[in-house]
Order: C-alpha cells, then structure tokens, then sequence
C-alpha cells in the first residue's frame, strides 16, 4: 500500500500544477458573480417598478425616464432608402439591451 518517491513526485507535481490553475480562476469567477449578482438586482428592481405600472395607456416622459436609460438608433443598411432595415436598441434602466425575436424583415432589439 505504499507509493513510490517517483509516483509521489509525479502526483504532487500534478496536483501543484491543478491548485495554481484554480487559484488564477478565483478571482475571474467571483468577478463573474459579482456580475450575475448586480444582474440579479438589477432585474429585480426593473420587476418591482414594472409591477407599480401594470396599466400604462400613455407613454409619458416620466415613465421614459423611469424605463428607459437610452435609446440607439443605428445607420440604415442602405442610405437613403425608405425600405432599408435599421437596427433600433432600446437599453432599459437596470437591465440593460434586450435582445428580443423579431418577425423577418424587422430588425431591432429591446424594443
């Protein structure tokens, strides 16, 4: 039941070599939640304000404010077309851009 020198040298040297690798992953992980916590509050705080307006009939500054932290209007593929496709980013205060499916021919996100 015993290991030999070479055996045991073999396997520190491996298991030396898998703690220095994780310890370089720490710090991106918790980086990484730290991130997905903010997300987290962030999407939670959107819900709460969204839940106070469930009845919204006019669109009012206030409520723009309220929502919306800024709105991106991209170039149109083709300069002084009526029909081009234009990409539209609307970024939502504590949620950032979403991405949303768009039927084909349209092209925008948040919206």
């Amino acid at each position: 039941g015993r290991i030999t020198a070479e055996q045991f040298q073999t396997l520190s040297g491996s298991y030396t070599q898998e703690m220095e690798a994780l310890n370089k992953t720490i710090p991106e992980k918790e980086t990484a939640t730290q991130r997905l916590r903010e997300q987290v509050s962030g999407t939670d705080h959107f819900i709460s304000l969204a839940k106070r307006y469930t009845d919204i009939r006019e669109l009012t500054p206030e409520l723009l404010r309220l929502f919306i932290q800024k709105i991106v209007v991209h170039e149109k593929d083709v300069k002084w077309s009526k029909h081009a496709q234009q990409t539209v980013e609307i970024h939502y205060n504590d949620i950032g851009c979403v991405e949303l499916p768009q039927p084909e021919g349209h092209t925008t996100k948040g919206a």
